[in-house]
Protein backbone atom coordinates (compact mmCIF):
# COMPACT_ATOMS: atom_id res chain seq x y z
CA UNK A 1 0.00 0.00 0.00
CA UNK A 2 2.96 2.30 0.57
CA UNK A 3 3.44 4.80 3.35
CA UNK A 4 4.25 8.46 3.66
CA UNK A 5 7.19 8.75 6.06
CA UNK A 6 8.72 11.86 7.64
CA UNK A 7 11.84 12.40 9.77
CA UNK A 8 11.63 14.57 12.88
CA UNK A 9 15.08 15.64 14.06
CA UNK A 10 15.52 16.17 17.82
CA UNK A 11 19.20 17.17 17.96
CA UNK A 12 18.57 20.64 19.40
CA UNK A 13 16.11 19.49 22.04
CA UNK A 14 17.23 15.98 23.03
CA UNK A 15 20.88 16.89 22.46
CA UNK A 16 20.31 20.06 24.44
CA UNK A 17 19.98 18.05 27.65
CA UNK A 18 23.70 17.32 27.39
CA UNK A 19 24.37 21.06 27.72
CA UNK A 20 21.79 21.57 30.49
CA UNK A 21 19.69 23.35 27.83
CA UNK A 22 22.47 25.92 27.36
CA UNK A 23 23.69 24.97 23.90
CA UNK A 24 26.03 27.38 22.13
CA UNK A 25 23.94 29.67 19.89
CA UNK A 26 26.21 29.01 16.92
CA UNK A 27 25.75 25.27 17.44
CA UNK A 28 21.97 25.74 17.39
CA UNK A 29 22.04 27.88 14.25
CA UNK A 30 24.46 25.55 12.49
CA UNK A 31 22.48 22.40 13.25
CA UNK A 32 19.19 23.96 12.18
CA UNK A 33 20.71 25.28 8.95
CA UNK A 34 22.23 21.89 8.17
CA UNK A 35 18.92 20.10 8.73
CA UNK A 36 17.12 22.59 6.50
CA UNK A 37 19.77 22.21 3.78
CA UNK A 38 19.44 18.43 3.98
CA UNK A 39 15.68 18.59 3.52
CA UNK A 40 14.71 17.07 6.88
CA UNK A 41 10.93 17.30 7.25
CA UNK A 42 10.60 18.48 10.85
CA UNK A 43 13.09 19.84 13.38
CA UNK A 44 12.63 20.52 17.06
CA UNK A 45 13.83 23.93 18.22
CA UNK A 46 14.15 23.67 22.01
CA UNK A 47 11.93 23.89 25.08
CA UNK A 48 8.90 25.94 26.06
CA UNK A 49 8.83 26.41 29.83
CA UNK A 50 7.06 28.58 32.35
CA UNK A 51 10.33 29.15 34.18
CA UNK A 52 12.96 30.65 31.91
CA UNK A 53 16.31 31.24 33.58
CA UNK A 54 18.40 32.39 30.66
CA UNK A 55 19.09 28.98 29.10
CA UNK A 56 19.78 29.43 25.40
CA UNK A 57 17.22 26.90 24.14
CA UNK A 58 14.45 27.53 26.68
CA UNK A 59 11.73 29.93 25.56
CA UNK A 60 8.64 31.46 27.08
CA UNK A 61 6.78 31.52 23.77
CA UNK A 62 7.29 30.95 20.06
CA UNK A 63 9.06 34.28 19.55
CA UNK A 64 12.09 33.17 21.56
CA UNK A 65 13.38 30.78 18.92
CA UNK A 66 13.15 33.11 15.92
CA UNK A 67 16.73 34.33 16.40
CA UNK A 68 18.04 30.85 15.56
CA UNK A 69 15.93 30.04 12.52
CA UNK A 70 17.35 30.06 8.98
CA UNK A 71 15.93 32.80 6.77
CA UNK A 72 14.61 30.21 4.32
CA UNK A 73 13.14 27.07 5.90
CA UNK A 74 12.95 25.26 2.57
CA UNK A 75 10.75 22.19 3.01
CA UNK A 76 11.45 21.96 6.75
CA UNK A 77 8.78 22.60 9.38
CA UNK A 78 9.82 23.69 12.88
CA UNK A 79 8.45 22.20 16.09
CA UNK A 80 8.14 23.64 19.56
CA UNK A 81 8.30 21.23 22.50
CA UNK A 82 6.86 21.34 26.01
CA UNK A 83 6.20 19.04 28.92
CA UNK A 84 2.63 19.47 30.07
CA UNK A 85 3.88 19.82 33.66
CA UNK A 86 6.30 22.66 32.81
CA UNK A 87 4.17 24.90 30.62
CA UNK A 88 0.58 26.08 30.28
CA UNK A 89 -1.69 26.82 27.32
CA UNK A 90 -2.26 30.31 28.72
CA UNK A 91 1.43 31.12 28.17
CA UNK A 92 1.39 29.93 24.57
CA UNK A 93 1.09 32.74 22.06
CA UNK A 94 -0.96 32.61 18.88
CA UNK A 95 0.70 30.89 15.93
CA UNK A 96 1.70 33.62 13.46
CA UNK A 97 3.75 31.46 11.09
CA UNK A 98 7.02 33.22 11.94
CA UNK A 99 8.37 30.51 14.23
CA UNK A 100 7.34 26.90 14.82
CA UNK A 101 3.97 25.88 13.42
CA UNK A 102 3.85 22.53 15.18
CA UNK A 103 3.79 22.02 18.93
CA UNK A 104 4.81 18.76 20.54
CA UNK A 105 3.13 18.19 23.92
CA UNK A 106 4.67 15.53 26.14
CA UNK A 107 2.72 14.21 29.11
CA UNK A 108 2.70 11.52 31.80
CA UNK A 109 -0.15 9.09 32.30
CA UNK A 110 -1.64 11.01 35.22
CA UNK A 111 -1.72 14.20 33.10
CA UNK A 112 -3.94 12.94 30.28
CA UNK A 113 -6.96 15.14 30.91
CA UNK A 114 -4.93 18.32 31.40
CA UNK A 115 -2.89 17.51 28.29
CA UNK A 116 -5.99 16.99 26.16
CA UNK A 117 -7.22 20.42 27.18
CA UNK A 118 -3.76 21.84 26.39
CA UNK A 119 -3.91 20.15 22.98
CA UNK A 120 -7.30 21.69 22.22
CA UNK A 121 -6.16 25.17 23.25
CA UNK A 122 -2.96 24.94 21.19
CA UNK A 123 -4.98 23.88 18.16
CA UNK A 124 -7.36 26.79 18.75
CA UNK A 125 -4.34 29.10 18.68
CA UNK A 126 -3.39 27.80 15.25
CA UNK A 127 -0.77 25.15 16.01
CA UNK A 128 -0.67 21.63 14.64
CA UNK A 129 -0.12 19.41 17.64
CA UNK A 130 1.90 16.25 18.02
CA UNK A 131 0.61 14.50 21.13
CA UNK A 132 3.28 12.45 22.94
CA UNK A 133 2.30 10.13 25.82
CA UNK A 134 5.47 9.32 27.75
CA UNK A 135 6.46 5.68 28.26
CA UNK A 136 3.95 4.09 25.90
CA UNK A 137 4.79 0.54 26.94
CA UNK A 138 3.68 1.25 30.52
CA UNK A 139 0.06 1.48 29.32
CA UNK A 140 -2.09 -1.63 29.30
CA UNK A 141 -4.03 -2.42 26.12
CA UNK A 142 -7.17 -1.12 27.82
CA UNK A 143 -5.48 2.08 28.97
CA UNK A 144 -4.17 2.74 25.47
CA UNK A 145 -7.59 2.06 24.00
CA UNK A 146 -9.19 4.57 26.37
CA UNK A 147 -6.51 7.16 25.54
CA UNK A 148 -6.91 6.66 21.79
CA UNK A 149 -10.66 7.11 22.13
CA UNK A 150 -10.08 10.46 23.85
CA UNK A 151 -7.45 11.50 21.31
CA UNK A 152 -9.84 10.80 18.44
CA UNK A 153 -12.26 13.34 19.86
CA UNK A 154 -9.55 16.04 19.89
CA UNK A 155 -7.86 14.87 16.67
CA UNK A 156 -4.31 16.28 16.86
CA UNK A 157 -2.13 16.19 13.76
CA UNK A 158 0.01 13.37 15.17
CA UNK A 159 0.05 10.91 18.06
CA UNK A 160 3.30 9.20 19.05
CA UNK A 161 4.61 5.94 20.39
CA UNK A 162 7.23 7.06 22.93
CA UNK A 163 9.92 4.77 24.32
CA UNK A 164 10.92 7.03 27.21
CA UNK A 165 13.27 4.62 28.93
CA UNK A 166 14.69 2.81 25.92
CA UNK A 167 12.96 -0.40 27.02
CA UNK A 168 10.99 -1.23 23.89
CA UNK A 169 11.49 -4.45 21.97
CA UNK A 170 10.26 -5.18 18.46
CA UNK A 171 7.25 -7.13 19.71
CA UNK A 172 6.21 -4.15 21.86
CA UNK A 173 6.33 -1.83 18.86
CA UNK A 174 4.31 -4.18 16.67
CA UNK A 175 1.61 -4.58 19.33
CA UNK A 176 1.33 -0.85 20.02
CA UNK A 177 1.47 0.23 16.37
CA UNK A 178 -1.23 -2.22 15.34
CA UNK A 179 -3.47 -1.01 18.14
CA UNK A 180 -2.82 2.62 17.20
CA UNK A 181 -3.38 1.97 13.51
CA UNK A 182 -6.60 0.05 14.10
CA UNK A 183 -8.18 2.48 16.54
CA UNK A 184 -6.70 5.91 15.75
CA UNK A 185 -8.43 8.26 13.32
CA UNK A 186 -6.88 7.62 9.89
CA UNK A 187 -6.04 11.31 9.41
CA UNK A 188 -3.80 11.36 12.50
CA UNK A 189 -0.13 10.64 11.80
CA UNK A 190 1.58 8.07 14.06
CA UNK A 191 5.00 9.03 15.42
CA UNK A 192 7.85 7.09 17.03
CA UNK A 193 10.33 8.49 19.54
CA UNK A 194 12.80 5.93 20.86
CA UNK A 195 15.99 5.80 22.91
CA UNK A 196 18.89 3.51 22.13
CA UNK A 197 19.45 1.78 25.49
CA UNK A 198 18.99 -1.64 23.93
CA UNK A 199 20.61 -0.73 20.62
CA UNK A 200 17.29 -1.01 18.77
CA UNK A 201 16.30 2.55 17.87
CA UNK A 202 17.03 2.37 14.15
CA UNK A 203 15.71 -1.20 13.91
CA UNK A 204 12.46 -0.10 15.57
CA UNK A 205 12.20 2.77 13.10
CA UNK A 206 12.70 0.47 10.11
CA UNK A 207 10.12 -1.97 11.47
CA UNK A 208 7.61 0.85 11.85
CA UNK A 209 8.16 1.84 8.23
CA UNK A 210 7.38 -1.75 7.22
CA UNK A 211 4.23 -1.76 9.34
CA UNK A 212 3.09 1.53 7.85
CA UNK A 213 3.70 0.27 4.33
CA UNK A 214 1.28 -2.58 5.04
CA UNK A 215 -1.51 -0.23 6.09
CA UNK A 216 -0.75 3.03 4.28
CA UNK A 217 -0.62 4.99 7.55
CA UNK A 218 1.31 8.29 7.46
CA UNK A 219 4.11 8.21 10.04
CA UNK A 220 6.93 10.32 11.42
CA UNK A 221 10.08 8.95 13.03
CA UNK A 222 12.31 10.82 15.45
CA UNK A 223 16.07 10.85 15.23
CA UNK A 224 19.01 13.08 16.04
CA UNK A 225 22.31 13.68 14.30
CA UNK A 226 24.82 11.02 15.33
CA UNK A 227 22.13 9.86 17.80
CA UNK A 228 22.87 12.86 20.03
CA UNK A 229 20.72 12.82 23.16
CA UNK A 230 20.67 12.29 26.89
CA UNK A 231 21.83 8.89 28.09
CA UNK A 232 21.83 6.31 25.34
CA UNK A 233 20.74 8.85 22.76
CA UNK A 234 18.29 8.35 19.92
CA UNK A 235 17.91 6.82 16.50
CA UNK A 236 20.43 8.42 14.16
CA UNK A 237 18.99 10.90 11.68
CA UNK A 238 21.66 10.20 9.07
CA UNK A 239 20.95 6.45 9.18
CA UNK A 240 17.21 7.01 8.95
CA UNK A 241 17.69 9.36 6.00
CA UNK A 242 19.92 6.88 4.17
CA UNK A 243 17.48 4.01 4.76
CA UNK A 244 14.44 6.01 3.62
CA UNK A 245 16.28 7.23 0.51
CA UNK A 246 17.06 3.65 -0.46
CA UNK A 247 13.75 2.04 0.44
CA UNK A 248 11.06 4.73 0.36
CA UNK A 249 12.10 7.05 -2.45
CA UNK A 250 12.89 10.06 -0.25
CA UNK A 251 15.59 12.52 -1.25
CA UNK A 252 17.29 13.66 1.93
CA UNK A 253 20.80 15.01 1.38
CA UNK A 254 22.87 12.61 3.48
CA UNK A 255 26.15 14.33 2.54
CA UNK A 256 24.89 17.59 4.07
CA UNK A 257 23.95 15.71 7.24
CA UNK A 258 27.48 14.26 7.44
CA UNK A 259 29.01 17.70 6.86
CA UNK A 260 26.86 19.12 9.67
CA UNK A 261 27.94 16.34 12.03
CA UNK A 262 31.58 16.91 11.06
CA UNK A 263 31.39 20.63 11.70
CA UNK A 264 29.26 20.85 14.83
CA UNK A 265 29.15 17.47 16.60
CA UNK A 266 32.51 15.79 16.06
CA UNK A 267 34.37 18.68 17.80
CA UNK A 268 32.39 18.17 21.04
CA UNK A 269 32.80 14.40 21.30
CA UNK A 270 35.79 14.70 23.63
CA UNK A 271 33.71 16.50 26.28
CA UNK A 272 30.12 15.38 25.78
CA UNK A 273 29.12 11.73 26.09
CA UNK A 274 26.04 9.82 25.03
CA UNK A 275 25.28 6.42 23.54
CA UNK A 276 25.02 2.79 24.51
CA UNK A 277 27.01 1.61 27.51
CA UNK A 278 26.34 -0.79 30.37
CA UNK A 279 24.58 1.72 32.67
CA UNK A 280 22.27 2.61 29.76
CA UNK A 281 21.66 -1.11 29.20
CA UNK A 282 20.51 -1.34 32.82
CA UNK A 283 18.10 1.58 32.23
CA UNK A 284 16.65 -0.17 29.20
CA UNK A 285 16.43 -3.73 30.41
CA UNK A 286 15.07 -2.67 33.83
CA UNK A 287 12.75 0.02 32.40
CA UNK A 288 14.36 2.61 34.67
CA UNK A 289 14.86 6.35 34.51
CA UNK A 290 18.45 7.28 33.72
CA UNK A 291 18.70 9.44 36.87
CA UNK A 292 18.43 6.38 39.11
CA UNK A 293 21.36 4.66 37.42
CA UNK A 294 23.40 7.87 37.29
CA UNK A 295 22.80 8.51 40.98
CA UNK A 296 24.15 5.10 41.95
CA UNK A 297 27.13 5.46 39.62
CA UNK A 298 28.01 8.94 40.92
CA UNK A 299 27.39 8.55 44.67
CA UNK A 300 28.46 4.97 45.40
CA UNK A 301 31.28 2.60 44.52
CA UNK A 302 28.81 0.24 42.85
CA UNK A 303 29.91 -2.03 40.05
CA UNK A 304 27.60 -2.37 37.06
CA UNK A 305 26.43 -5.67 38.58
CA UNK A 306 25.56 -3.86 41.81
CA UNK A 307 23.61 -1.21 39.91
CA UNK A 308 21.76 -3.91 37.98
CA UNK A 309 20.78 -5.67 41.20
CA UNK A 310 19.84 -2.55 43.17
CA UNK A 311 17.59 -1.18 40.42
CA UNK A 312 15.93 -4.60 40.24
CA UNK A 313 14.80 -4.20 43.87
CA UNK A 314 12.82 -1.04 43.03
CA UNK A 315 9.14 -1.31 42.21
CA UNK A 316 8.15 -0.62 38.58
CA UNK A 317 6.81 2.78 39.65
CA UNK A 318 9.99 3.70 41.52
CA UNK A 319 12.16 2.80 38.55
CA UNK A 320 10.46 5.19 36.16
CA UNK A 321 10.18 8.30 38.29
CA UNK A 322 12.67 11.19 38.46
CA UNK A 323 14.73 9.64 41.21
CA UNK A 324 13.39 6.70 43.15
CA UNK A 325 12.29 9.15 45.81
CA UNK A 326 9.87 10.65 43.24
CA UNK A 327 11.71 13.87 42.51
CA UNK A 328 14.89 14.74 40.69
CA UNK A 329 16.66 15.59 43.94
CA UNK A 330 15.13 13.03 46.30
CA UNK A 331 16.78 9.64 45.98
CA UNK A 332 15.98 8.52 49.53
CA UNK A 333 14.22 5.31 48.55
CA UNK A 334 16.97 4.40 46.12
CA UNK A 335 19.62 5.13 48.77
CA UNK A 336 17.76 2.90 51.21
CA UNK A 337 17.58 0.07 48.67
CA UNK A 338 21.31 0.44 48.05
CA UNK A 339 22.12 0.21 51.79
CA UNK A 340 19.90 -2.86 52.17
CA UNK A 341 21.62 -4.49 49.21
CA UNK A 342 25.13 -3.73 50.52
CA UNK A 343 24.30 -4.99 54.01
CA UNK A 344 22.85 -8.17 52.57
CA UNK A 345 25.91 -8.82 50.43
CA UNK A 346 28.71 -7.99 52.85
Amino acid sequence: MGAKVHIVDCTIRDGGYLFDKNSDPEFVRGILQGLVNAGIDYTETGFLQSKVNGETIVYHDSKGVIKYLPTDAGRTTYLGFCDNSRYTPEELDECDGKSFKWLRISFAKHEIEDSLRFCQEAMRKGYRVQFNPMDSISYTMQERAELIEKVNKVKPAAFSIVDTFGAMYMSDLVTIFKQFDTMLDKEVMIGLHSHDNLGLSCALAERMVELAEETGREICIDGSLFGMGRGAGNAKTELLADYLNKHCGTQYNVQVLLETIDKYIVPILDRIHWGYDLPMFVCGTKHSHVDNVNHLAQTTDSSITDIFNVVETLTPQQRTRYGAGYSKTDFSQLDQKYLEYKNKNK
